[in-house]
């Protein structure tokens, strides 16, 4: 009988599926680490505090994060995605709108990296921002809202991007 509990005991623990690991984990700096693309989330840049916690998007290898600052009293927000150039997700990230001005902003000087930035106006004074990155491997798209483009190049300058790739 002893022998029958034991075997029913370890039956019942046994997994039935293997686990899958946490691709975020929280640094001590008060930012996530997504540890497939060693890209580190802040908790602060600038005057944008980060929303809630990063996500895995649908278990895939890919991350988002939001942002959020108040400017004259009106919220703006900023969405943060890092995801592989091979993503599934890719094409519908990196999907341009064709009505939107582009130009080319310098977002790291020290990785040599550049971001294609699309403006649209939704509205004075509202504009939103999207920035596309290709750093090889991965890829960063941003997306701000704001009055000001130099307060969303500033948003994306301060991204921690010699974390990228580095894992």
């Amino acid at each position: 009988m002893n022998r029958r509990l034991a075997l029913i005991a370890i039956v019942a623990f046994l997994p039935c599926r293997p686990g899958l690991a946490d691709p975020i984990h929280a640094v001590a700096d008060g930012g996530y680490w997504h540890h497939d693309s060693g890209w580190v989330f802040p908790e602060k840049i600038g005057e944008f505090v980060r929303v809630g916690i990063p996500q895995d998007v649908a278990g895939s290898e890919d991350a988002v994060t939001h942002y959020a600052r108040d400017e004259d009293g009106v919220r703006r927000t900023a969405s943060v995605d890092v995801y592989r150039a091979a993503s599934p997700a890719a094409g519908e990230l990196e999907a341009r709108s064709g009505s939107a001005s582009s130009d080319t902003v310098i977002v790291s000087t020290a990785r040599g990296l550049s971001a294609r930035r699309e403006v649209s106006d939704a509205g004075k004074p509202l504009l939103i921002a999207t920035y596309f990155v290709d750093a090889g491997e991965w890829r960063v798209r941003i997306r701000v809202t704001g009055a000001s483009l130099e307060a969303m190049d500033e948003f994306v300058r301060g991204q921690r991007w010699e974390t990228l790739g580095n894992h």
